[in-house]
């Protein structure tokens, strides 16, 4: 059997959970009997590594070694595929299952108090689509969404809203799953939350404009609201 080694060229959240599912269904195939994760990989956050990549029981180290990154495309309307099968085919491997779901083996901690709270997320990095405070203040209006809290905005990337119950402040990355993951529902963006949620087993309510490819919304998990 032969060594795999992984090299993510994003350094983003969700980039690195598109390629979680791959260490696991690599040994399964009985292909693969040694995975590794190329130090090459970008990455932005180094708590990103130790969620996604170090707690893996499937993955075996880290190498300087570079890897093998898959250049997924796009996807459409009419396929019946999402991009984390996309990148699954890429590296030669089928499982047979369509629509996979990033996985981590973290396990978060409860926060009682937010279970039935509802948080919207105004923050992102990368491509958030023409999203605006005033579409998603209307779209929160006219459904009658009532924010109990809203993450601290981190500049300079955010899109927050001025009608809301409290500010909720995250110390850690990992405070910060443990926010989300707790919540009755969570409003983000197309960002790394929404690849976060699913991965958590939850769903999350991603806003987005017309702009934003199918690609980036893959989650059948997710609810997906076009503003």
């Amino acid at each position: 059997m032969e060594q795999l080694i992984i090299q993510i060229k994003h350094g983003g959240l969700g980039d690195h959970l598109f390629y979680s599912h791959i260490p696991r269904i690599a040994k399964e195939s009985g292909k693969y009997s040694k995975i590794l994760i190329s130090n090459l990989s970008d990455l932005r956050n180094k708590d990103y590594k130790k969620l996604v990549w170090e707690s893996n029981p499937h993955v075996d180290g880290f190498t300087d070694e570079a890897g093998v990154s898959i250049d997924a495309g796009d996807v459409t309307e009419k396929d019946s595929f999402n991009l984390l099968d996309k990148i699954m085919l890429g590296f030669g491997l089928d499982d047979g299952k369509r629509f996979h779901e990033p996985e981590i083996y973290y396990k978060p901690k409860n926060i009682p108090e937010l279970n039935e709270k509802i948080i919207y997320d105004p923050n992102y990095i990368s491509n958030a689509g023409f999203v605006t405070t005033p579409k998603v203040t209307k779209y929160f209006k006219k459904n009658g969404v009532k924010i109990d809290y809203q993450l601290i905005v981190r500049p300079p990337h955010s899109i927050p809203v001025f009608k809301f119950g409290e500010f909720i402040k995250c110390d850690s990355f990992w405070d910060f799953i443990d926010v989300v993951y707790s919540a009755k529902k969570v409003y983000c963006l197309v960002t790394g939350t929404a690849t976060l949620l699913p991965a958590l087993g939850k769903s999350a309510e991603v806003l987005h404009t017309k702009d934003i490819r199918i690609v980036f919304r893959h989650s059948k998990l997710n609810n997906y609201i076009e503003l």
